[in-house]
């Protein structure tokens, strides 16, 4: 390789005419000015002495604003030689043995390399060098992604030691980086980054396109639309876009499952037959507010190339529109008056009720159907549209006139798949109202036992003791603590309570009376709650005349913890974000597996403020193997002086999690959960059909060719001037001049000796 050397410099200044003049003009001033001071010196060699001083830092001065470079130019001829570049992703590794992409790309590119100029590259997301053969077929087809924007930048910077005479590009055409993100399904042309990419080659580039001799079987679950945000209980619409291949002999349908946060909610069947892609539309009914993530999952069938494909995630935001609440009262009363007058109050809740207008007590010769103004539509509630309330009330309510029996299925499914209830006492409900032994008392946070002499109903003024639970709960807590909480309890009374009530195991007993008989109490039924209170009475909190005066005479005080106490049973039994004391932030898309995983907590104490120096537990579950109550079993971090911590969970393989966090505030655990989505790392295995469409629109653009398979018998074309046995390559060495060290050094010297010598020689 033949090499000649030549040197010059070069100016970077680029000034148009009108500045270099006035540069000029300003230098040439003030040597004039420099000339009439120096006048004043009596000797005719200091005056010369001076000017050359200012000359010469005038000069300087203009040479470094000019910016002078030395250049060394090396020329030399280099043979031009082809490149063979051979697609080494995973999805090359698909089909039969013996007969996979990859073995067939190396076929190809082995009767290239008879041409003795070539040489070999693979790549994956990354341009990778090849010695021979040899190592070439040593290599595996693993690599993570496909980047043929890669390969085209890589081989432009390699063309400074080599030009290349024609690239050969063997691939299935799977591009999933910046070349088929610039140029999708329907362009006719390349984006202009890679076009410019394209033209640093300076050679035409030939594809070998490498596709299956059958297609190979494959489901692949494409994408998951969904908008963005959602309402409770509002069915949201799910399109599932579906691409199927190779199954044009298979018969029968697919199973397409779409899971909320882990929890599976539709399964649908899809016929196989159709096209190759479709587009299969959902329906959901997210239940709570927060974060939902959402999984499509199509079954696997057999002979299935991948199944690393068959499912996609994508999240949504629930928050809650109105509230619809569901209100049956089993006789009117003041206490029906007041709750429906609170209801009713509240601009963001729906109302819907329902009143039994004549008692049990009217007679035989009157049927429950007669009891109402319009027929109980019991089957219209329970069986069509219990789905779609937040909250179901039901105030002294009897269980046997309407037959609640019949529809308990429906309820408990309702409860335990996140809905609400609250029971209401007095005279016609829970033991005397006939609750013990039916189905309805097993959804309800307390235990309802046989009626004895009472009747299961006590009346008299009842006074209130609030449990140690209670005095903090967010449902009964009626203060700004758990100490004025308790306070405001004990001022209150109630007239009548129900009786032959016992705790229920796992549920907790919030308010009671002197003997320890419940009063209010909740509880969670799978991922629903309940609440009851055992009175009838509550009316007169809104009057304020059941409390007891002395100390305290502020009447408007007293009625708002009526509504005070609705508002945040209501609020519990919704699990309103607001009142949880312990929430989690989780990330609201999947999370790729490998990647860091951050799970936000929040804690505050029973006055809203942050909690500091708290220590967590949690647990992370897989949502598949949950089963009851996850038990915190990892120490967790502690909270900050903010109330806040980051729990770090790393290491988690695909799948959907759930996360659950404890934590202690004024002796109550407070625990909370959310769903975790680790997704598998499924970039190649999204594609698995071979596509020409990008290798034909690079082939074109650089006048290049597609062959299909193999490469041509022939040898590939080249155009005649790169014939040439080689070719005149430039490489350039830039010095800068204007800025080395000795410059600057030179300048400060020219301007002290001539400030020096000025005042030597008696010069201002």
């Amino acid at each position: 390789m033949n090499e000649v050397w030549h040197d010059h410099i070069e100016w970077a200044l680029s000034w148009p005419w009108s500045a270099r003049v006035a540069v000029l003009l300003l230098s040439a001033a003030v040597l004039g000015l420099t000339w009439l001071n120096v006048r004043q010196v009596a000797s005719l060699r200091r005056r010369a002495v001076l000017l050359g001083l200012r000359g010469s830092t005038v000069v300087l001065l203009l040479l470094v604003l000019a910016q002078p470079s030395w250049v060394s130019v090396s020329q030399h001829l280099a043979s031009a030689r082809t490149a063979v570049v051979v697609d080494r992703s995973a999805s090359m590794a698909l089909g039969k043995a013996d007969a996979r992409r990859w073995d067939r790309a190396l076929q190809a590119a082995k009767a290239l390399v008879g041409d003795g100029s070539v040489d070999l590259y693979s790549f994956g997301e990354t341009l990778e060098p090849a010695k021979n053969w040899q190592e070439l077929a040593k290599r595996r087809p693993d690599a993570e992604g496909t980047n043929l924007a890669a390969v085209l930048r890589g081989l432009a910077s390699l063309r400074r030691t080599a030009p290349w005479k024609a690239v050969a590009l063997i691939s299935d055409g799977l591009d999933n980086a910046g070349v088929r993100a610039r140029n999708p399904s329907g362009a006719t042309s390349l984006d202009a980054d890679t076009l410019s990419d394209l033209r640093q080659l300076q050679a035409p580039l030939h594809a070998i396109y490498v596709d299956d001799p059958e297609p190979v079987r494959d489901v692949a679950v494409a994408a998951v639309r969904v908008s963005s945000f959602g309402y409770t209980r509002t069915y949201v619409p799910v399109a599932v876009d579906l691409e199927v291949s190779g199954l044009a002999d298979v018969s029968g349908s697919l199973t397409l499952q779409l899971s909320d946060n882990g929890k599976t909610m539709v399964t649908q069947q899809v016929p196989i037959a159709g096209p190759a892609r479709r587009t299969v539309e959902l329906e959901f009914q997210p239940l709570h507010v927060g974060t939902h993530i959402l999984e499509a999952a199509v079954v696997p069938l057999p002979d299935e190339v991948t199944i690393a494909n068959n499912r996609a995630h994508v999240g949504m935001r629930v928050v809650r529109d109105r509230t619809r609440v569901l209100h049956l009262a089993g006789h009117p009363s003041w206490d029906t008056r007041f709750l429906r007058t609170h209801l009713k109050g509240n601009s963001s809740i729906d109302l819907v009720s329902f009143y039994v207008m004549v008692g049990q007590g009217a007679g035989s010769m009157v049927s429950a159907e007669d009891t109402t103004l319009i027929p109980f539509p019991a089957k219209e509630i329970f069986e069509e549209s219990l789905s779609g309330f937040d909250l179901i009330v039901l105030q002294d309510f009897p269980f046997g006139p309407f037959n609640l029996e019949q529809y308990l299925p429906q309820l408990t499914q309702y409860l335990q798949g996140g809905g609400a209830m609250l029971v209401l006492g007095g005279p016609q409900s829970f033991g005397a109202g006939g609750y013990a032994g039916t189905g309805l008392a097993d959804l309800l946070p307390v235990e309802v036992a046989r009626t004895a002499n009472d009747g299961g109903w006590v009346g008299g003024a009842q006074k209130l003791t609030v449990t140690p639970i209670g005095a903090g709960h967010p449902a009964s807590l009626l203060g700004r603590d758990a100490q004025e909480s308790t306070a405001i309890w004990q001022k209150h009374r109630l007239v009548g309570r129900n009786s032959a009530l016992r705790p229920r195991q796992g549920s907790h007993v919030l308010v009671t009376d002197p003997a320890g008989e419940p009063i209010l109490a909740v509880g969670e039924l799978g991922e629903g709650r309940t609440a009851m209170l055992a009175s009838d009475s509550l009316w007169m909190w809104a009057f304020g005349a059941d409390v007891d005066t002395e100390g305290d005479s502020n009447r408007e005080v007293q009625r708002s913890h009526y509504h005070r106490l609705f508002e945040q049973l209501s609020a519990w039994l919704l699990r309103d974000p607001d009142l949880e004391l312990l929430r989690i932030d989780a990330p609201g898309e999947p999370v790729p597996a490998g990647k860091p995983l951050s799970v936000g907590v929040q804690l505050r104490d029973g006055a809203g403020q942050p909690k500091a120096g708290a220590a967590l537990r949690y647990a992370v579950v897989p949502l598949a193997e949950l089963k009851g109550e996850a038990a915190t079993d990892h120490n967790g971090p502690t909270t900050d002086p903010r109330g806040l911590a980051t729990l770090r969970l790393d290491g988690l393989e695909a799948g959907a999690y759930l996360a659950v966090v404890e934590a202690e505030v004024d002796g109550r655990r407070q625990r909370a959960s959310a769903a975790v989505i680790v997704a598998a790392e499924r970039i190649e295995a999204a594609q698995v059909q071979p596509s020409d469409r990008l290798l034909q629109l690079l082939a074109k653009a650089s006048l290049g060719t597609v062959y299909a398979g193999r490469a041509p018998s022939g040898g590939l074309p080249v155009p005649p001037v790169d014939r040439r046995e080689g070719a005149m390559l430039a490489d350039k060495q830039h010095t800068d001049l204007w800025s080395r060290p000795e410059v600057l050094l030179l300048l400060v010297a020219l301007l002290c000796g001539e400030w020096f010598l000025r005042r030597r020689w008696g010069l201002a």
